[in-house]
């Protein structure tokens, strides 16, 4: 039981990481592109 706890303390931790790894680099590139469409005509309207 010892090495099963091991290995699935080290299952989520490596599914945590490459999960927030895979967010950050999503969220990193698709709000580019959104902003800048967004600002040529949706953000000074809105604000």
């Amino acid at each position: 039981m010892n090495t099963a706890w091991w290995l699935a303390l080290a299952a989520v931790v490596l599914l945590a990481l490459v999960t927030a790894l895979v967010d950050g680099w999503g969220r990193g590139r698709r709000p580019r592109r959104r902003r800048r469409s967004g600002r040529d005509g949706s953000a000074p309207g809105d604000r």
